[in-house]
């Protein structure tokens, strides 16, 4: 989720979100090509029928009338003075809520002195209101439960502004509280100047964060693809002069003209009866009245359609290396209708066939390309463009633009095989099949963002059921001449406008044309087909016998040990309809890696073990092997296993157990890993060392601990991972290294016990216990006596610097303790905000972080930390010292301690409808099972700590010789 103030530097919009995300990655646009008559479709689908009938607009929102059925869970209205509102509801997460209200204003609206007022306005809405002083906002809502930046958000994009809340309960208090707050910033935000000029630097602030290499990418992007439009000049972040020094009085007239609830869509999913929540809103809104007179958008300015072939470069030290080929079109934006979904569809079917063409490329051996696609996308109201790219290993973005130029080429001339076509039609069935399946599993967030997202919008969301029937009934017209038509219409218009980026780039835009000039004029083969292989790893031999099965009854958790000692825990449950998490750990890890940098090697498995295959399988034969089906890959490490996990579904569940047992028996590690894994190190190496914040979090561990696993390897350590070791390292561990299985979600737990015994059950006997590695797990600590500063650099920018304070606290073997700290830290949390943010304006978001370790003796850390200006660095070093100080000095009061406490109790109370906590919870069951009784006891703890308990802690952890200090400043050339 996008934390409050955050900047999205505009969008490509999928049209209906959530609904088809990885299904319709693309804006559905046009009316079909003249190959595919509107008529004809009608005709095809047989639109007659009920389901899919012509309907009117939306009722009470005033969509125009179409053929598309929309989600008749969702209750659409519009009140008296012109507020649209939807409202549906939604148990998962059970007992809660998501309220969005989304205003149809964004930077795009601004004058020129106004450069990022829009956005100045989102932050004052939590800086006092006509009925909620300056600074209550935010205790408000903790003592509710929810936590700034988790829970109360906001963004501003160029056209939008959007607030979030999460309420964390339905009861009658939090909801009105929720929508009175909602209300408050709608109408009734104060703009008092001092509380205009305290805002200012936190502003500022955020800009110098943000200001990275990226979002100077994205500017020069605009400025090359529609130059001389405003999504040129008004970058939500918007101008420092104006945020220092605009009035009030200007911000309150912004706000004015343009929060108004004609511009206003207030949305509500969650555990709720809707009636009720209706008259909720009608009773919250229904009085709002405009103030003055309506602002107008101005024209976003007009794209030239008419270029000829231009070139663009973008250099900078820190970016990620690639080429794109863009072609312009006219902005459309037509009604949601089966004919537009068809068209979509047919495009999404050509984007799936060409990414996986990239995808082959980038898999080969010492390819120069990471990966690449096809997309289409818009810059609203100012065109619409087809796009390929490739991402590129540094160095390599002449032969990245070859490929992308090359493979346009060859799709356009000899267009896309059956074979092909076959794969993406079962990719896609199989999608929306899940899809349908899991409707179930939608959160509330999810949902409430798919409704923001059609707000002003022509486009509906609709049933997932609906969708996948729809779907089918296409299939007679989604044949391979029609995605060839879909494909080739994307590039009919316009002619090529080639941007590359790279860290050094000789010759600029003419180095750039040369090189796309002379792949152009080189003759392209027709593609190969290609056809699946059979499953190598579909039959392990004798399926595994229990010989132990029992129920930890409370926790509803079922325990199954086989014959070869592999464990297997289930935990069955509805929370995600469809869906089956899984992991998988085996003996091993970086206690297994001592033979070589295991920082590195860990790295190096969890960046490129997918792309290795297996001993049998290429990664892309398994790709075809597992078309349609949702199966995680590749293998991870830990500090003491090595593991498999991810998402799956009941019908896959035995299939994907035979994946993950062969990660980890019979890993590949092939050839092609190391060109991918140096490929992602090139990329994102130059991005890590140019953010603070990065380097800080890093480089944290090895200012307490001394020892190899605690220091970020070098580049040099990760360039030299021997992938051969670590293969036989790896499959050392698997001859019989311990392995249990956690298994939670909408599933049968006699199938998941028959998927472990068909694949994990029928491996030799292995040890059942794991590895004690008890000499490992000592550690030797830094002495911290000293006043150093511990000096580290970034590549970045000038005006950012990092000042950071990591206090050595201990492990989790303490749960009581262990709970403790996480209080203490959210109370660290609190002071941050108040003093670093609010009083000093010295930063956007202090970093405040917690963890306390299972794998290592006496090894945790709390730390706070803060990118601001250097000028600053004096002061913020002194007022961290400051907070722990008062912490250890003062007990804090009661008030304080339930604002802190309140939204961790909410987020564990959610979290036992989740089963991603209890995947946690299972997957070592009964290795662990001692810390099974921390589920049962984390409230009651929790609830029993006081104000001067936590002093205590403050007291033994919170110390000047527990301390390492932290001063990050931008590199000298």
């Amino acid at each position: 989720m996008l934390r409050r103030g955050h900047c999205a530097q505009g969008r490509v919009r999928p049209p209906h979100p959530i609904e088809e995300r990885g299904i319709l990655p693309m804006t559905i646009r046009r009316a079909l090509s003249a190959s595919i008559s509107t008529a004809t479709l009608a005709l095809t689908l047989g639109l007659a029928a009920p389901a899919m009938a012509q309907q009117g607009p939306v009722e009470g929102w005033g969509v125009e009338a179409s053929d598309i059925v929309p989600d008749p869970a969702v209750t659409y209205g519009t009140l008296e003075n012109g507020m649209k509102y939807a409202i549906m509801q939604n148990d998962t997460p059970d007992g809660a809520a998501s309220f969005r209200m989304h205003v149809d204003f964004g930077s795009t609206a601004e004058a020129e002195n106004e450069q990022g007022l829009a956005h100045f306005i989102e932050h004052m809405a939590f800086n006092g209101s006509t009925n909620v002083p300056e600074g209550e906002m935010i205790p408000l809502l903790e003592r509710l439960g929810l936590s700034f930046g988790a829970d109360t958000n906001a963004y501003t994009s160029f056209d939008e502004t959007v607030y979030m809340l999460e309420a964390p309960n339905v009861d009658d208090e939090t909801v009105d509280t929720s929508l009175f707050l909602m209300r408050e910033a709608a109408s009734e935000l104060t703009f008092d100047p001092e509380a205009v000029d305290r805002e200012r630097e936190i502003l500022v602030s955020e800009r110098r964060v943000r200001d990275t290499a990226g979002l100077r990418n994205f500017r020069d992007l605009f400025d090359f693809r529609v130059p001389g439009t405003r999504y040129v000049s008004r970058f939500p972040i918007g101008l420092d002069s104006v945020l220092r020094e605009a009035p009030a009085e200007r911000l309150r007239d912004l706000y004015y003209r343009f929060y108004r609830p004609e511009n206003v869509t207030f949305i509500a999913v969650g555990d709720f009866d809707v009636a009720e929540m209706e008259a909720k809103i009608r009773d919250r809104f229904a009085d709002w009245q405009p103030r003055g007179d309506a602002g107008t958008q101005p024209s976003l300015g007009t794209a030239n359609f008419d270029r000829e072939t231009e070139f663009d470069t973008f250099v900078d030290p820190t970016i990620g290396e690639g080429a794109a080929i863009y072609q312009l079109r006219p902005y459309t934006d037509p009604v949601d209708s089966v004919a537009e979904r068809m068209s979509g569809q047919l495009e999404n079917l050509a984007t799936i066939i060409f990414d996986r063409r990239m995808t082959r490329i980038a898999n080969a051996e010492d390819s120069p390309i990471l990966g690449g696609g096809f997309g289409i996308g818009t810059d609203d109201d100012v065109a619409e463009y087809s796009a390929i790219s490739v991402s590129t290993r540094d160095g390599a973005w002449d032969q990245g633009l070859a490929i992308a130029e090359q493979e346009l080429r060859r799709a356009l001339q000899y267009g896309f095989t059956q074979n092909e076509l076959n794969y993406a039609l079962t990719q896609v069935d199989s999608a929306l099949r899940r899809s349908a399946e899991q409707a179930g599993a939608r959160t509330n967030s999810q949902l409430a963002m798919a409704l923001v997202n059609v707000a002003t919008e022509n486009d509906f969301v609709t049933d997932p059921q609906w969708r996948y029937d729809l779907f089918q009934a296409m299939r007679p017209q989604l044949t391979l001449e029609n995605v060839n038509a879909a494909f080739r219409d994307a590039w009919d218009e316009g002619q090529p406008l080639v941007r590359v980026t790279a860290k050094e780039l000789e010759g600029g835009d003419e180095a750039v044309a040369a090189v796309y000039n002379e792949s152009a004029a080189l003759a392209v083969a027709e593609p190969e087909d290609t056809a699946a292989v059979a499953f190598a790893y579909d039959d392990w031999g004798m399926p595994g016998s229990v010989i132990a099965d029992t129920m930890i009854d409370d926790l509803g958790i079922r325990t199954v040990t086989f014959a070869n000692n592999v464990r297997l825990n289930i935990k069955q449950t509805d929370f995600e309809p469809g869906r089956v998490r899984f992991s998988v750990n085996m003996d091993g890890g970086s206690f297994a890696l001592d033979d070589m940098n295991a920082a590195a090697a860990g790295i190096y498995l969890q960046l490129a073990s997918e792309v290795g295959g297996l001993g049998q399988h290429s990664s892309d034969e398994l790709t075809e092997i597992l078309a349609g089906k949702q199966v995680s890959r590749g293998i991870g490490s830990g500090t003491d296993t090595f593991s498999v996990g991810g998402t799956t579904t009941a019908d896959d569940i035995d299939t994907q157990m035979k994946v993950a047992a062969a990660y980890l028996t019979d890993i590949g590690l092939r050839p092609e890993a190391d060109a991918r894994f140096g490929a992602f190190i090139d990329t994102i190496w130059g991005q890590i060392l140019s953010q603070p914040s990065q380097v800080f979090g890093l480089r944290s561990s090895e200012q307490i601990a001394e020892g190899p696993y605690f220091a970020f390897p070098s580049r040099e350590q990760l360039d030299s991972v021997d992938r051969e070791a670590l293969k036989a390292a790896v499959l050392e561990a698997a001859t019989d290294g311990a392995i249990e299985i956690g298994i939670v979600g909408d599933i049968d737990p006699d199938a998941a016990i028959a998927a472990v015994a068909q694949s994990f059950g029928a491996l030799p006997e292995r040890q059942a216990e794991f590895t004690d590695y008890e000499e490992k797990r000592e550690v030797t600590f830094v002495d911290l006596s000293g006043d150093e500063v511990n000096e580290y650099t970034h590549t970045g920018q000038a005006d950012q610097a990092l000042i950071g304070s990591i206090w050595r606290t201990t492990d989790d073997g303490d749960f009581r303790e262990d709970v403790g700290l996480t209080l203490l830290s959210g109370l660290m949390r609190l002071k941050a905000i108040e003093t670093l943010r609010e009083e000093l304006a010295a930063t956007y978001s202090p970093l405040v972080s917690n963890s306390t370790s299972s794998d290592f003796e006496d090894l945790g850390t709390l730390s706070l930390a803060a990118v601001i200006d250097p000028a600053q660095a004096d002061d913020v070093r002194g007022i961290i010292t400051r907070l722990a100080a008062e912490l250890r000095d003062e007990a804090v009061s009661d008030d304080m301690l339930l604002r802190a406490r309140q939204p961790i109790l909410e987020n564990i109370r959610q979290s036992r409808e989740n089963n991603g906590f209890w995947l946690g919870v299972v997957n070592d069951a009964q290795s662990e099972a001692d810390r099974l009784d921390r589920v049962r006891e984390i409230e009651a703890v929790m609830n029993s700590f006081t104000p001067a308990q936590l002093q205590q802690m403050a007291q033994t952890y919170l110390v000047p010789e527990r301390r390492a200090d932290t001063r990050i400043l931008v590199a000298e050339d």
